[in-house]
Parts: C-alpha cells; sequence; structure tokens
C-alpha cells in the first residue's frame, strides 16, 4: 500500500506540472479569466458527475458539501489571483511560490490530524521563506526596487488561499473522492456563474480557451482525486499520511513545473530565481523526511 500510494502521489505531481503549463499559457495570452475559469470549472463539475453517477454513490451527502462549498470559494481566489501573475512573470517563480503553500496542509496535518512535527520540517519552513524571497528578488535592497508589485500582490494572495484547498482533501475518503469533486467544481461554477447572469452576458468560448480550459479541468481533477488516493491508501499503514502525501503531490510538482515550462515554453530564470526554486525543493525534501 504505500509504495502504491507513493506512486499515486509521483502520478499527481506529474499532471499537475502539466496543469501548470495550461494555467501559464492562458496567462501569458491573456485569455479572460473569468471566462477561462468559468469553462474550467464546468468540466471538471461534469466529469466528476459522470464520474460519482457510474460509481452509484448516494449524490446527496452534507459533509461533502460543506467541504466542497469552502474549497471551491478558496479555489477562486487562488486562481484568480495566479491567472493575474502569470502574466506579469515567468512560470518558475509564478509555480514555485503558489506551490510552497504546501506548507498550509502540512500545517494542518500536524495540528488538526497530530502528524508528527520535527525540526527538519521546522528548517523546511525557513527554507520556504528564502525561497519565496529570493524569488521575488534576493536580499539586496537594490533588487527590491524592480520587484513587480502587481505580480507580488497576486502572487501572495494566491499563496496565501492555494493551501486551504489540499487541506481539506484529508478529510475526503477514497471512494468520496469522484463526488467531492462535483460538489467543488460545481458550486465554484456556480459561484462564477454570478457575474456573467450579472452582466447578461455569456462567456466568449473560442478554440484557444476551450483546449486550455478543457486541459486545465482534465489535469486539475486528475490531481485532486489522484492525491485523495494516495492519504487514504497510505493512511492505514503510517500515523502522518498528509506529511509524507502533501509535499509530493503539492511540493514535488514546483521542480516539474518548472522544467514543463523551460522544455516546452522555453523560459528562461535569473540566478536568484533558480536559487529560490533551490530553496524550494530542498524545502519540501526536508517536509518529506
Amino acid at each position: 500500500m504505500y509504495v502504491n500510494a507513493i506512486l499515486l502521489a509521483l502520478l499527481a505531481s506529474l499532471i499537475y506540472g502539466f496543469l501548470g503549463i495550461c494555467f501559464q499559457i492562458a496567462g501569458e495570452r491573456r485569455l479572460q479569466i473569468l471566462d477561462f475559469m468559468f469553462l474550467k470549472q464546468l468540466i471538471g463539475f461534469l466529469l466528476g458527475l459522470i464520474l460519482s453517477l457510474y460509481m452509484g454513490v448516494p449524490i446527496y451527502q452534507p459533509r461533502l458539501v460543506l467541504l466542497g462549498s469552502i474549497g471551491a470559494l478558496s479555489y477562486i481566489i487562488t486562481l484568480g489571483a495566479y491567472l493575474k501573475a502569470t502574466r506579469e512573470r515567468e512560470i518558475a517563480a509564478s509555480w514555485t511560490v503558489v506551490n510552497l503553500s504546501v506548507a498550509f496542509p502540512i500545517a494542518s496535518s500536524v495540528l488538526w490530524f497530530g502528524d508528527p512535527f520535527t525540526w527538519t520540517k521546522a528548517v523546511g519552513v525557513i527554507l520556504t521563506l528564502l525561497s519565496i524571497i529570493f524569488i521575488s528578488g534576493g536580499f539586496k535592497p537594490e533588487s527590491w526596487k524592480n520587484v513587480n508589485v502587481t505580480w507580488f500582490k497576486w502572487i501572495l494572495v494566491a499563496f496565501l488561499f492555494n493551501g486551504w484547498l489540499a487541506a481539506l482533501f484529508r478529510f475526503v475518503k477514497s471512494d468520496e473522492g469522484p463526488l467531492f469533486t462535483t460538489y467543488f467544481y460545481g458550486l465554484s461554477f456556480l459561484y462564477l456563474l454570478i457575474p456573467p447572469l450579472w452582466k447578461r452576458q455569456l462567456p466568449k468560448v473560442n478554440k484557444t480557451m476551450l483546449w486550455v480550459s478543457a486541459g486545465g479541468a482534465f489535469t486539475h481533477w486528475a490531481g485532486i482525486v489522484l492525491t485523495i488516493l494516495a492519504l487514504n491508501l497510505i493512511a492505514p499503514v503510517t500515523n502522518s499520511p498528509g506529511v509524507i502525501i502533501y509535499p509530493i503531490t503539492n511540493g514535488l510538482v514546483i521542480p516539474v513545473g518548472v522544467l514543463l515550462g523551460m522544455i516546452l515554453l522555453k523560459e528562461k530564470t535569473n540566478r536568484s530565481t533558480a536559487t529560490g526554486v533551490v530553496c524550494g525543493v530542498a524545502a519540501l525534501i526536508l517536509f518529506f523526511l
């Protein structure tokens, strides 16, 4: 079970890496943020609903409705802020900072579920902060004068809200994963439906918007389901499933996303950003130990 859980977590991190590529393309091509989010969440809702109906699970479960509503609200804020940030800087900077919010679900695993917290994880938190500092410009005062304030503002919002959704996964059982995604995507879709109804204007869909939204929906949906499966699979054999799985699914994705950005999007990074990415990866290794 342990090995299978780790393999599922590794697969989730790889899939999440391609999710980062979809987000970066959406940002760089200046796709309408609300329209992109609207389509992505709608497609994710349909994926979850179809699988839930196929599995024959009871559709109405109040506990999952509550978890889904909390996750939907935090994710909408995260995604909107992150897509704003991707317009300002390369994937290495934005993707690293937003995924370092893995510290939040790790903290919840320690405080709520009693997972052990060691000195290695304390050092990991320090390296997380150093990573953000280096990516933002480093320790030289003159470097901070050139910091993109718009990017820093939006990526900070995304960082603060991103970890809450992952923290909710610990409360979802393995057979509840698809139904959780149904509520999560469905409720976020309803939230996002308010602006178009208010303006009486449906989202504008073109070929690029459709395939990027579909790619984002599938990779995000698959990553969530695999993370929930990994957490539930490893729980019977360890007393710290969150501390083991989260650094892989929400942390290993940092170097994966950066490498995919360099290969597929031909992006380059400066020395300070590269140092920040290295600190981020080191933090994740310490979280995992």
